[in-house]
């Protein structure tokens, strides 16, 4: 077996073991940053723009993979008994419904600990920044009409997705909220069932309905009743969609426009000339590096860093 399978192999390893591995390095006082983050997109992300701006401090990262929020948290609150508030240590988890939840942890940024301001950071790219961003750099369009009138296109499908996904949410919100001891599997539900048409007007396509296809895939034994579906309902309907609408599901949307954009190019006999196909798998990894550093990450890199030089 090469060494290559030996190491890989052997990173198989535990919270615990990760985080007892990194402090047998870890220099308090050093110029090293230690970032722990939850799951595999979040790197494409947060490690890009930790790492540059770190850089541009003289400082340097080293990233840990938790495996996912209360992984992290845990580990959070291990270093801050051991090091408080070491600007050296930086912890990164998803928001997201916890706050509709009733939790009181891991609900917002504090210190060494960074909460996204939207569910997770898969929300903070679907935007038309990215729209542009792939326009550009992966179909090769360089026309600012042409870009402009994508982006302005995308602007009013996310106002049409809004409304399709507030009753999954609230019914999401709703089974767990209402009924605390309840099991909601959410990764059983895939791209299949968002339709999205050569109008750009999205729909979901429940079987039968929204209530039997949720229970039945999202393996509720008691799905919620419509009276505490409607309550929660209520309550995101003020809100700003990226804060409830989950981050997988917006990534749905966004690849679906892609999609429809090249589909109706195609059947207009308009070539492109697409470098890479973004599917729901690759486009966080595709994007990220593509975006402007989200201005709620920025602030947070910032303070922590500026304190090692202070």
């Amino acid at each position: 077996m090469s060494s290559f399978l030996d190491s890989l192999k052997a990173a198989s390893q535990s919270s615990v073991v990760k985080r007892n591995n990194f402090l047998a390095s870890f220099d308090p006082n050093g110029n090293e940053i230690g970032i722990f983050l939850e799951g595999r997109d979040d790197p494409s992300l947060i490690r890009v723009h930790s790492e540059r701006e770190a850089k541009s401090k003289g400082l340097s990262i080293v990233v840990r993979v938790l495996g996912n929020k209360k992984d992290v948290i845990e580990t959070w609150k291990y270093f801050e008994t051991r090091f408080p508030n070491n600007p050296r240590l930086c912890f990164f988890v998803d928001k997201d419904h916890d706050d509709f939840l009733g939790q009181v942890e891991g609900i917002t940024t504090q210190g060494s600990l960074f909460v996204t301001k939207h569910y997770s950071i898969e929300n903070y790219l679907v935007t038309k920044e990215s729209i542009k961003a792939v326009l550009n750099d992966i179909w090769g369009i360089d026309s600012p009409t042409v870009i402009e009138a994508a982006c302005k296109d995308f602007e009013k499908f996310q106002q049409a997705y809004r409304p399709i996904f507030l009753p999954m949410m609230a019914w999401w919100i709703a089974a767990r909220k209402f009924n605390p001891k309840a099991t909601v599997n959410k990764n059983n539900l895939n791209f299949s069932i968002f339709r999205l048409d050569a109008n750009l007007k999205p729909s979901l396509n429940w079987s039968p309905n929204m209530n039997e296809h949720l229970t039945k895939k999202c393996n509720v034994s008691n799905p919620p009743s419509n009276t505490n579906i409607n309550l929660a309902t209520q309550e995101l309907q003020s809100l700003p969609t990226k804060c409830w609408l989950r981050g997988k599901q917006e990534i749905w949307c966004l690849v679906a426009f892609l999609n429809q954009l090249e589909k109706n190019a195609r059947n207009a006999e308009i070539k492109t000339k697409i470098r890479s196909q973004i599917n729901c798998g690759n486009a966080v990894e595709i994007i990220a590096p593509r975006i402007a550093c989200p201005q709620d990450l920025l602030n947070y890199l910032i303070a922590r860093l500026d304190r090692i030089n202070d």
